[in-house]
């Protein structure tokens, strides 16, 4: 028998508290183990095991993806210091846009095939040798401020090397790559961090006119760079507006960088936190796929994304009535011990291949391979130069309880004679 609508216990923990956002794993072995509940604290209901979220990826038509984006952009689910952010800044404008991240099949299927050919496995072994070239700078660059004493992870490694890669993809000048960063932590902070709203509102103002211009130049004088090709198609028989251009290259510039920066910085954290497994990694090259593998597990940077129920859906014995949104728990999902025995443990050698790091389904991330590929490079690059890292100061992580990372990561290099500093 179905039931309609069992309330999260108030013991449960709230997952947009900033303790629990800080550290989110116990928080969501709760959600595991009572099932499918309604957080009437934030007015929506919570997926936390893998097969109900796996399963919920797999049903587009149930659960839209259009609806739960609409939600977050609208203020009506999220932190509850975020909510309206996204209409005070602009960020609406995606609801009424077709762009991949808020729209389902069948329009999804027409969008995603407009910019899917540049993601596939076989053009990113092409990129391969340029990602490993931007690589190579970066890190040559990040070693010469660990030598000077003043290096951070994520400052100096994790950052430069996505956002230089996917400026190459869009084609877009090197001198624009600060403004970049910029434009990511406001339109990322604006949906769930710290952020002041209005320079942020003046940052996602300036790059939504740099691709609104850079759109216009791109279609009147098309190359083979990827928002050219969004630029001139046109998938109903008619281009897209420019808005919608517009919002595409919002979404690979984000997209584009998030992940890569979060992941590097995740992972190494984890790294040391398990130093038994970074030595395997380190007298064990050839583990370096298994390793980003598991660590998207363990640490994935996207902790959760939203739907919302077109009709009535069941999980399990819990019936999710039409009209409501869901919290889909990817980051919790990974941690399933009934999937991943002792999931709370980063192990590098174990069966990782189930995760749900980059979704599932049509919306599984296009970028994934992109995001593999780079931190191989990275992890590649510091093993060719023998570099072991050490903490060198505090870390500061973000709040945002959708994007798990770090900000700040200090870190110096480990000596081989000495070994790390106790």
């Amino acid at each position: 028998m179905s039931t309609a609508h069992p309330q999260a216990p108030p013991e449960l923990p709230d997952l947009f508290d900033p303790t629990t956002v800080r550290d989110p794993f116990e928080a969501y072995a709760s959600y595991r183990r009572i099932g499918p509940v309604y957080d009437e604290r934030n007015g929506c209901w919570i997926l936390a095991r893998h097969h109900d979220v796996v399963e919920a990826l797999h049903q587009p038509a149930l659960l839209s993806s259009q609806g739960g984006f609409r939600a977050l952009m609208g203020g009506s689910v999220g932190p509850p210091a975020a909510r309206g952010r996204g209409a005070a800044v602009g960020l609406d404008e995606f609801i009424g846009s077709r762009v991949l991240i808020a729209s389902d099949p069948p329009d999804h299927t027409k969008l995603r095939r407009l910019v899917s050919r540049p993601f596939t496995k076989g053009a990113m072994a092409a990129w391969q040798p340029r990602i490993a070239a931007r690589a190579e700078e970066v890190i040559d660059e990040f070693v010469q401020r660990l030598d000077a004493g003043d290096a951070d992870l994520v400052r100096d490694l994790a950052i430069p090397l996505p956002v230089l890669v996917i400026a190459d993809v869009l084609d877009i000048p090197a001198e624009r790559l600060a403004d970049f960063r910029r434009w990511s932590d406001a339109l990322v902070g604006t949906l769930g961090g710290d952020v002041d709203l209005a320079a942020a509102q003046v940052e996602i103002q300036q790059m939504f006119e740099f691709f609104f211009d850079l759109a216009q130049l791109r279609r009147q004088d098309p190359g083979d760079d990827l928002i050219s090709a969004i630029a001139v198609a046109e998938p109903d028989g008619e281009a897209l507006d420019p808005l919608e251009v517009v919002m595409f290259c919002v979404l690979l510039l984000v997209a584009g960088n998030e992940t890569t920066t979060n992941l590097l910085g995740n992972l190494q954290e984890a790294l040391w936190a398990y130093p038994d497994e970074a030595d395997l990694l380190a007298s064990r090259p050839e583990l370096v796929s298994a390793t980003i593998e598991e660590a998207l597990r363990f640490c994935g940077p996207v902790q959760e994304l939203f739907r919302a129920t077109t009709e009535p859906c069941t999980f399990g014995a819990v019936t999710i009535p039409a009209d409501q949104i869901v919290m889909v728990l990817f980051a919790s999902a990974n941690r399933d011990e009934k999937v991943f025995p002792a999931g709370d443990i980063f192990q590098i050698e174990r069966d990782s291949r189930d995760h749900v790091a980059f979704g599932h389904g049509v919306h599984y991330c296009l970028g994934a391979q992109l995001a593999r590929l780079e931190t191989a490079e990275a992890l590649r690059g510091l093993s060719r130069r023998t570099v072991t890292l050490a903490p060198n100061g505090p870390a500061s992580r973000t709040t945002n309880p959708i994007l798990r990372g770090f900000t700040s990561l200090p870190v110096s290099r480990v000596s081989p004679t000495t070994g790390p500093p106790s």
